[in-house]
């Protein structure tokens, strides 16, 4: 943690399914600061990847409050609006569109920004750099191997200059070298671009790259500690 302003919190959070019978999330309090880089922990079931959802207001908690820069987020926001400007998605299967290019693919969050073609193609030339696969960028994802295509989709997440980049198993279904250079390529998002990063995972390796890890079982935090005296 540090003393950079508070970016999200979740107080008393919990998530129960519609058959009564499963709770998710059960209480989650905790907070997260601009700038800073946070691992989510917990084996399958341990409702991680439901805290995710609801951080990235792709899910609603059943109870208790989610605030975003000081904003509550309820039923009266856009939360279209507020993911499509403030939030960025890493997702373990990336969904690219197979039709489009590598730096077409990147391009499709910035459709509806008001962007000319030539913003459109010069942001995503600059991101495709960024993520190293400028000489990729005229292939389609099938030409693409799977750490390739998962730098595309870090890319397209960060389209939009999102305050908040979520990272769900980023390296789930990467080889060791491969999740080497993911890991090292969210460092340098967050260092140089001052990027706040969640990654959920139940990898040691990519929770000990975080500066704080936030351990999950059966719906609670377990436990929330710095990793800044390991690191």
């Amino acid at each position: 943690m540090n003393d950079n302003p508070v970016l999200l919190s979740v107080e008393d959070v919990s998530k129960e399914y519609p058959d009564g019978n499963v709770r998710a999330l059960d209480g989650v309090s905790f907070e997260i600061t601009t700038g800073e880089y946070a691992a989510i922990m917990g084996p399958s079931g341990s409702g991680k990847s439901t805290l995710l959802s609801i951080l990235g207001t792709l899910d609603r908690p059943t109870s208790g409050t989610l605030t975003f820069e000081g904003a509550v987020v309820d039923e009266k926001t856009d939360l279209d609006e507020l993911r499509s400007r403030a939030i960025g998605f890493v997702f373990q299967s990336f969904y690219l569109l197979p039709t489009l290019t590598a730096l077409e693919n990147i391009q499709v969050p910035m459709f509806g920004r008001g962007m000319t073609v030539a913003e459109r193609v010069a942001k995503a030339h600059e991101l495709i750099e960024a993520v190293g696969m400028a000489d990729r960028s005229k292939h389609l994802p099938k030409q693409l191997s799977v750490g390739q295509r998962q730098r595309i989709a870090i890319a397209r997440s960060l389209a939009n200059d999102p305050r908040l980049l979520l990272a769900d198993e980023p390296t789930g279904n990467l080889d060791t070298v491969t999740a080497a250079g993911i890991l090292e390529l969210f460092e340098q998002l967050h260092t140089e671009r001052e990027m706040t990063l969640i990654t959920v995972t139940h990898s040691e390796e990519v929770a000990h790259a975080a500066q704080r890890v936030i351990r999950m079982r059966d719906g609670r935090i377990e436990s929330d500690q710095s990793n800044l005296a390991m690191n």
